[in-house]
């Protein structure tokens, strides 16, 4: 579909993906590619002789989505029909950018008014409590085209409907200004297309209520647990109709392969309201404003977020909490029963993270952070103002719980503030993440630490690549990736580049450079060109010799 060029066009390549290594201690805990005595990939799967696995940094990878348990649903969405009958739209103010100013800290307030346009969602969601791996909501949201173009249809993705999710979402009916409207299923029931008569004029804002019911798979294979009910607790990653982003290629709605990401969104603005039975402790991105005692024993808990990239929620009636706050934000660390120590280090791993990421990169503008333990086969996934942390890593010593943490606070930059095309372009958050790790550990351990972080992590994969038959550029789609590459190119390999990159430039003009790239991206997308750019323009240097050794893998 055509669209206006938010891409430069260039001979920089599309970039790779996601999957990273693992560290615990100082041993092998289990690889994709098996790397004795080094350290761990992300797929999770377990040497013959090695104990149960430990999980990695980063999204899930396809190893263990071989097949569904029997209580998985296995029904896929029908398309909706116009509206649902006995219902009615939400009266809710979406216009007033002050509801998420909450969500800041005071002296970020004004960044509402970064991006006027963004997408507001207001989503109320209640728990069966007959049902309870079962969801039903209502989402009303304004739309405004920020494009130069007008716009014949609107997706939203359907997240639970991804083969490696292992559950469903059903979209029962949908309103377009007040008019109910066909709509019409794609992308393997993941993606919902909502035609716009007449189209959507650059500037021009569309007003749409979805109703939706959802149910989760009870167990945290399917798709590593990033969307499930497993041992008691909720994990809602894509639990509500998403808008994705519109760029030259149009409308990203491809199905993602399972060893990466598979969302591309913009910043929006979220109001949302969960209703669940009381017992229950929810976790999200943004801040909580109230918790209402409802008549029938639930409590609705009232939330807002914004400008963030998506919205996650956790809940479990198990939950405990220590905090503490650095710079004005809320450091809060969830944790299961009789796991206090854990949740302990897992919070001061962070606060450390979060106060050297500010110093090094930029200021956090968020209210709070919260890190949450869930049953993840994962080791630890990124979300806007939540990190979540396998609550098996919370009964181990040794390193590991510490890297994901270090990983997936960067992140909170690398993705959070700075967004990019994680199917296409995942380095610029994967690898760039990762090499923020290695700083995270020069700085609190010391160089030879973050060196043998470096060596065992990031050489080792990158050598086995090598030694493998599987090297090549960082750059590139997840899809054109196999598993293995996968981890041992961009999580291995692509560290290395910023490596290379940091020696050349220096470590002023380096560090000058990651900041600038925040501050013209911040809240936005960022595109490959747009890294180089930074770093020539802080160092006045040009850097095409190691892009295209590393990324393009060109030879030199």
């Amino acid at each position: 579909m055509p669209g206006p060029m938010k891409r430069f066009s260039s001979v920089f390549l599309p970039t790779c993906m996601m999957v990273i290594l693992s560290i615990m201690g100082l041993a092998l805990a289990g690889c994709c590619c098996p790397l004795p005595g080094l350290l761990a990939g992300e797929s999770g799967v377990a040497s013959p002789s090695a104990a149960p696995a430990t999980p990695a940094l980063g999204r899930p990878t396809a190893t263990r989505v071989q097949s569904q348990p029997e209580d998985t649903p296995t029904l896929r969405p029908a398309s909706p029909s116009p509206q649902p009958a006995s219902v009615s739209t939400p009266a809710v103010d979406l216009q007033d950018l002050a509801l998420y100013q909450p969500a800041l800290r005071p002296e970020f307030a004004a960044d509402v008014e970064a991006a006027p346009g963004a997408t507001r969602y207001f989503i109320q969601v209640s728990l069966d409590p007959d049902q309870p791996a079962s969801l039903s909501g209502v989402e009303r949201v304004r739309y405004t085209n920020t494009e130069s173009l007008a716009l014949e249809d609107l997706y939203f993705r359907l997240y639970p409907n991804l083969p490696h999710y292992g559950g469903w979402m059903t979209v029962e009916g949908v309103m377009l200004n007040d008019a109910p409207v066909e709509t019409a299923l794609e992308a393997e029931g993941s993606a919902l297309r909502v035609p716009l008569e007449p189209p959507l004029e650059p500037g021009a804002v569309a007003d749409l209520t979805l109703w939706f019911q959802e149910t989760l798979p009870t167990h945290a294979e399917a798709g590593y647990g990033l969307y499930a009910y497993a041992d008691q607790v909720y994990a809602l990653a894509g639990f509500y109709p998403t808008i994705p982003v519109y760029d030259d290629e149009g409308w990203n709605v491809e199905v993602a392969p399972a060893y990466g990401d598979a969302t591309f969104t913009d910043v929006a603005f979220y109001q949302v309201r969960l209703t669940v039975p009381a017992k229950l402790t929810v976790v999200s991105s943004g801040t909580t404003l109230d918790v209402v005692e409802e008549a029938d024993g639930t409590r609705t808990w009232v939330a807002v977020g914004g400008p963030m990239r998506d919205f996650y929620v956790a809940m479990s009636a198990g939950y405990q909490v220590v905090s503490q706050e650095v710079d004005g934000t809320r450091i809060n660390s969830y944790y299961r029963s009789g796991q206090a120590p854990g949740g302990e280090l897992a919070l001061s791993y962070a606060v450390d993270a979060l106060r050297l990421f500010e110093a090094q990169l930029g200021d956090y503008p968020y209210a709070e952070l919260d890190v949450v333990a869930t049953p993840t086969t994962a080791g630890g996934i990124e979300y806007p103002g939540a990190i979540v942390v396998a609550q098996t890593l919370y009964d181990e010593e040794g390193g590991y719980l510490e890297l994901v943490i270090a990983h997936e606070v960067a992140h909170q930059w690398w993705y959070g503030l700075v967004g990019n095309d994680q199917l296409d372009e995942p380095w610029l958050d994967e690898a760039l993440t990762n090499y923020s790790a290695y700083l995270y550990y020069e700085e609190t351990s010391g160089r030879a630490r973050a060196d043998f972080i470096k060596e065992r992590v990031f050489e080792a994969a990158y050598q086995a690549a090598q030694q493998e038959g599987r090297d090549r550029g960082v750059g590139g789609p997840v899809a054109g990736f196999s598993e293995p590459a996968y981890t041992e190119i961009v999580y291995g390999k692509g560290p290395l580049f910023f490596g290379a990159l940091r020696t050349q430039l220096g470590e002023d003009a380096f560090l000058s450079g990651l900041q600038a790239y925040l501050e013209a991206h911040r809240y936005g997308v960022a595109y490959p060109e747009d890294l180089v750019a930074a770093f020539e323009e802080a160092s006045g240097q040009q850097i095409d010799d190691l892009y295209r050794f590393w990324i393009l893998g060109q030879p030199e």
